[in-house]
């Protein structure tokens, strides 16, 4: 016969478990992480900070120095630039999409002011506690950079060739 104590312990375990097993599979639908086990995903997510963003609220203003990039987990934001490349650009972002990864690089100012247009729920992966991972777990952290260096590719690609998608900012 368990004891009340050994109840709760039982039933934190069980519940800690639901709360991994939902956490894994939304990190696991974002494209920077598909490649990563389970286990691997853990490890990163001890890294990600989550934040809530109501509708109209900023995320980073232009010219905010960058420390990190954001992971739309739901809901949308909105990019505003003022280069005159992308000024006439609606630039919406949406799950699964990444905002802000050149400052993983970097430490350059941002290049536009990214505001929620809805509820938006992020996760954040700061420079030092991506460096961290890089050094701490490479084959995590370059599965990482792969799929963000993909990112960056992508959206290079799609301005040269002036197509209409969202650019890095």
């Amino acid at each position: 016969m368990w004891t009340t104590a050994e109840n709760k312990l039982d039933s934190m375990r069980l519940f800690g478990s639901d709360i991994n097993a939902q956490k894994v599979e939304m990190l696991k639908n974002i494209p920077i992480f598909h490649a990563l086990t389970r286990t691997e995903i853990l490890e990163v997510d001890e890294l990600l900070h989550e934040r809530i963003y109501e509708k109209d609220e900023i995320l980073f203003e232009e010219g905010d120095p960058g420390h990190g990039i954001f992971i739309i987990v739901s809901g949308k934001v909105r990019a505003d630039p003022s280069h005159k490349l992308l000024k006439n650009e609606v630039l919406d972002i949406g799950p699964g999409e990444l905002v802000g990864e050149l400052s993983l690089f970097d430490q350059a100012p941002r290049t536009a002011k990214v505001i929620a247009i809805e509820r938006t729920v992020t996760v954040v992966l700061f420079q030092a506690e991506f460096y961290s991972l890089l050094l701490k777990n490479k084959s995590v952290g370059v599965k990482v950079l792969v799929e963000i260096a993909r990112t960056l590719s992508r959206r290079a690609r799609q301005l040269l060739l002036q197509e209409r998608h969202v650019p890095s900012l």
